[in-house]
């Protein structure tokens, strides 16, 4: 009867101990602000998928601060040798980050101003185009699970904003030292620019004769304080800022096909609580900007059509520069066109 119990105790702990060994968690790298609604779309993803794979599959989320931004994370992942794991398992990187770790993307040709004209147009875009991306960054080692829409940017200044002119005689800041050469195409394309790592943007703002605008989600402008410098919020959403997912190829090959399923299943959902969390915030954060003291300046009909020509027209000195890709520009520009009937 011992006898009976000890073997019964044994199998009993053997059972017990199997799926503590079979948890997989994956470190993931993210520029989510903490607390953010970002943040908090991330952690339900988090949820849903221990959920859904019967707790198979645990999400570590680590700020990208610590590591030198995205561009210090895309630099340790690139300097991983044959052989030696690398420090996360994937990342939430915004198109800056994707730009970086995979050119070939060429994702920030879907960041001119004023190419898309609701949300719609960008699901539309990036699904057309999913191989493309997926095949750039496979080339890297990694998996693209999705694309998330944490907001649309819109341009705050020291200056009201009515005309392209008025935008382009201001110092602006648009895409801090990590990737020049964005700054490089909006000085071709006309722009005062200069590179400012983000830890001085504050400062510089404050400054006389530092920058005089950037552009941003209003919860980064609001959360950052550079509302309270850059009181002139340009009233038009000029572009989506994307945020995907990615994921080492060894450990996504390391899990299960039905878990699999069920995390691309949780992908899918949490894009559209993205958008939903998307809108919301953006709201919020132009109307927590606008009690601060911020004038969102509204264009007439007219402003807004020159607006949206002259920057369109901007596109194609910004494609010379080497940074947009000029047949995915006319691609994109083919598609919108036959979509919208024009």
């Amino acid at each position: 009867m011992k006898l009976r119990f000890i073997i019964f105790s044994m199998l009993f702990a053997c059972v017990a101990v199997l799926p503590a060994q079979q948890v997989k968690t994956l470190k993931i790298a993210t520029v989510a602000p903490s607390r953010s609604a970002w943040d908090v779309q991330e952690r339900i993803l988090a949820q849903d998928w221990a959920k859904d794979t019967g707790g198979a599959i645990q999400l570590q989320f680590m700020g990208t601060n610590a590591m030198g931004g995205e561009t210090g994370v895309v630099q340790k992942l690139n300097t991983i040798r044959p052989g030696q794991k690398a420090p996360i398992d994937g990342a939430i990187f915004t198109s800056l980050g994707i730009a970086t770790l995979a050119p070939e993307t060429h994702i920030l040709t879907t960041a001119v101003p004023f190419m898309f004209r609701n949300q719609e147009e960008v699901d539309f875009v990036l699904d057309t185009f999913a191989p493309t991306f997926q095949k750039a960054i496979s080339a890297k080692g990694y998996v693209l699970l999705g694309w998330f829409n944490v907001g649309w940017a819109y341009f705050y200044t020291k200056k009201p904003v009515h005309t392209p002119a008025d935008l382009k005689t201001q110092k602006l800041s648009v895409a801090g030292i990590g990737l020049p050469q964005l700054s490089d195409a909006f000085k071709a394309a006309g722009f005062r620019t200069e590179d400012i790592s983000p830890d001085k943007l504050l400062q510089s703002v404050k400054t006389p004769g530092g920058v005089e605008g950037f552009y941003s989600i209003p919860m980064y402008a609001y959360a950052g304080q550079y509302y309270k410098s850059l009181p002139y919020i340009l009233d038009a959403p000029i572009c989506p800022v994307m945020a995907a997912l990615i994921i080492s190829a060894p450990a996504w090959a390391d899990i299960s096909p039905a878990h699999k399923t069920a995390m691309l299943n949780g992908v899918k959902k949490a894009q559209a609580n993205f958008i939903a969390a998307q809108r919301s915030s953006d709201k919020e954060y132009l109307d927590r900007c606008v009690e601060g003291g911020c004038t969102l300046v509204k264009l007439t009909a007219a402003e807004r059509k020159v607006m949206e020509e002259t920057l369109n027209k901007d596109a194609a000195a910004m494609i010379k520069t080497g940074l947009l890709d000029e047949k995915f520009y006319a691609d994109i520009e083919a598609l919108l066109k036959r979509r919208r009937g024009e």
